[in-house]
């Protein structure tokens, strides 16, 4: 499973960073499963956190006893480089997604899945003032992982051809598992099959809202629209998801 390549060892521990709703939660389940090792929240380390709903229902801590994070794993992460929560050495995949349609995952989750599964008490945002706050954090965060020498995967990529970047992005790493291994881990984990491994740890299941990329054109309104671009549009043409500011 794991190898040394040219000039490159594979660490023990994968972290996944992204901006919240970039699809770091699908990416890291298809690797724990093509790789067969454990699945670890960097925030889920103690029952406090995990109050809010049932932990040990959740498919990565199904009937584990302990929450914390292992020898060897891969680990979902929101934290900016240099975070003390990771003190340890690692292998970084920075997960970017459309900052637009981030905001509009983002908006949905917080105000349908946090509030309906007593994670936060209460969402009062306008999508108006969402787009706004959200931008400057999505541009801020991303901006700094862009800085660190560490692998990128775009969601989008990976909605069109899971198998093939999934397969490239460990192998950039050092990682050697066989194409049904692969295969397996992206059957296991499409958006029906990780939605109802998720329906046991949430009483109410929208963590898996639409899973396509372009949805921020169904609600993004004028006003939205220039709002992101004055914040980070030109980060989008940086990242390649716009050639210029007129969309």
């Amino acid at each position: 499973m794991k190898k040394t390549t040219a000039g490159k060892t594979s660490m023990d521990k994968i972290v996944v960073v992204e901006f919240p709703k970039s699809g770091a939660s699908w990416f890291v389940s298809m690797i724990g499963h093509a790789l067969s090792i454990p699945i670890r929240d960097i925030y889920v380390q103690n029952e406090q956190y995990s109050s809010a709903f049932e932990i040990r229902k959740h498919p990565w801590y199904n009937s584990l006893e302990e929450l914390g994070i292992t020898k060897t794993c891969v680990i979902k992460s929101h934290e900016l480089p240099g975070s003390a929560l990771h003190p340890f050495e690692a292998n970084y995949i920075h997960m970017l997604r459309d900052g637009r349609d981030v905001v509009v995952s983002k908006y949905f989750f917080e105000k349908d899945f946090c509030v309906n599964n007593g994670i936060i008490s209460n969402f009062k945002f306008s999508l108006d003032e969402y787009v706004e706050k959200t931008a400057k954090e999505w541009a801020t965060y991303v901006e700094s992982w862009l800085e660190q020498n560490v692998l990128k995967c775009r969601y989008e990529e990976l909605l069109s051809s899971p198998e093939e970047v999934t397969r490239a992005l460990l192998a950039a790493l050092g990682y050697s598992c066989s194409e049904q291994s692969v295969r397996d881990a992206v059957a296991a984990n499409n958006k029906e099959a990780f939605k109802k491994s998720l329906d046991k740890a949430f009483v109410h299941n929208t963590f898996v809202r639409k899973g396509v990329s372009g949805d921020w054109a169904n609600h993004f309104t004028e006003k939205n629209k220039n709002s992101f671009k004055s914040i980070a549009g030109d980060l989008l043409v940086r990242l390649g998801y716009e050639t210029n500011n007129d969309w």
